[in-house]
């Protein structure tokens, strides 16, 4: 599921940017010369732009055509490894060349690179443990073109059932790529060809599924359960990130705050009956804003070290959820002005889908154990990892800790200090992290 998320993403931004310019090699060249003329960029990004400068056009084209294949590929589900690896590289730059933008939000294209990452990695461990379903355990192995074409992911729901619920979730695609006012000039065209496209390309992964594997239960739900972690510690990490900025930026202040929901009322492309809520919101921020700190910062900390992960994921979600629909059609500069080009809709949906999955996935695994230490604590994180081992990541965690103790932010930029200020809150949370895996059970054994 997450790699259909991810590779709508891909299939809904280079639509957005083909129709509304940003595709032009023009347009890029402008990014990457604000980029070398901002002076806090770090050096080595800035010599990297001045590499690319002269290839702007070869770069741009092959840059939103890697992004355009990764999301074919990763919604096909076909050659999943290599889609999200190019969904990854493709990100990355497109993160650092818009390092600094006026309208760039620090994670808008950095935490689909790392849950592409994540995806491209724990892909290649699902791969050797593929069978047919028919068959019994073999010593034969898999084929390789059925190998490249991954899993089924829902063998039990029939292809009408499939094409039935992918118009709907089109359809509701459809509504919220209207809402986000992505596509400028063009937003009907941009909201329908994007939808249409990711429902077909869908529906067509359903169609691929009669010439798959089905992956065997045991191993894979064990495998499945270390790469949902690995997700959820992501996405803990950049939330802890994100209260450190949002403190820096004076919004977790009720003035802040009142002022931050305040031009969501003014700029948002909301429905009427939200946007009044907001305002009561507003009128009540010494109330709401500790609440949503509180939460925030309680969610981040559950994450990183894995425990209450069902309630906490599924909550979160609904705080994404929330975010995400309050910023339709809302810029990224602050203050929130006329004219600017509103920020992507899947800077916070991708987050808000993918912590679904994950939420989902802890409450039916969960679900299958009666225990209230697994309930609290969940199975172990570390089960392939020997005392050594553990003994070797104190070792090198502490390591880390001296170093970014000794090291002062190199900018005064609010996204350099709340990096080195997240640096210093995660070290001791990944000591917690470790301490904890002893109380855990062992997930063979519920």
């Amino acid at each position: 599921m997450i790699s259909l998320f991810l590779g709508a993403a891909c299939i809904q931004l280079v639509i957005m940017r083909y129709l509304n310019g940003e595709m032009a090699p023009q347009a890029f060249a402008a990014a990457l010369e604000q980029l070398i003329r901002t002076e806090e960029v770090p050096a080595a990004l800035k010599s990297l732009a001045i590499f690319f400068t002269p290839h702007i056009t070869s770069l741009t084209y092959s840059l939103h055509f890697a992004i355009l294949l990764a999301g074919v590929l990763l919604i096909l589900r076909v050659l999943m490894t290599l889609g999200a690896l190019l969904m990854f590289v493709s990100f990355i730059l497109l993160w650092g060349f818009t390092y600094m933008g006026e309208n760039s939000w620090f994670f808008e294209f950095l935490s689909p690179a790392l849950y592409a990452l994540v995806l491209a990695v724990s892909s290649c461990s699902f791969t050797p443990n593929i069978q047919k379903p028919s068959d019994q355990a073999s010593s034969y192995p898999t084929p390789y073109h059925q190998r490249l074409l991954g899993s089924i992911l829902a063998p039990d729901i029939s292809f009408l059932s499939w094409c039935l619920w992918v118009i709907v979730a089109s359809s509701v695609f459809f509504a919220i790529f209207l809402m986000s006012r992505n596509g400028g000039n063009h937003i009907l065209l941009a909201s329908l060809l994007s939808s249409i496209t990711i429902a077909v390309l869908v529906i067509l992964s359903k169609f691929l599924d009669r010439y798959r594997m089905v992956l065997q239960t045991e191993q894979s739900n064990l495998l499945l359960g270390r790469w949902i972690n690995l997700f959820t510690i992501t996405i803990g990490v950049m939330l802890i990130f994100q209260v450190y900025e949002d403190s820096l930026l004076n919004w977790f202040t009720v003035e802040g705050y009142r002022g931050l929901v305040d031009s969501y009322v003014e700029y948002g492309n909301t429905p009427l009956w939200f946007r009044n809520a907001l305002a009561w919101v507003a009128e009540h921020a010494n109330i709401f804003m500790p609440i949503q700190r509180i939460f925030e910062v309680s969610a981040a900390i559950c994450m990183v070290i894995l425990v209450f992960r069902f309630p906490i994921f599924l909550l979160t979600t609904g705080l994404f959820a929330i975010l995400s629909f309050t910023e339709f059609g809302v810029t990224n500069v602050w203050p929130p002005a006329p004219g600017k080009p509103p920020a992507w809709v899947f800077e916070l949906l991708l987050t808000t889908l993918v912590s679904l999955t994950c939420g989902l996935y802890y409450l039916f695994d969960a679900l299958k154990c009666k225990s209230w230490r697994y309930w609290l604590l969940g199975s172990k994180v570390f089960e392939s990892i020997s005392k050594l081992d553990k003994y070797l990541l104190f070792i090198l965690f502490f390591i880390l800790e001296i170093i970014v103790f000794s090291v002062s932010p190199s900018s005064k930029e609010n996204d350099i200090i709340a990096l080195h200020l997240a640096a210093l809150t995660l070290i001791p949370l990944f000591y917690i992290l470790i301490l904890i895996d002893i109380y855990r059970k062992d997930s063979t054994k519920h």
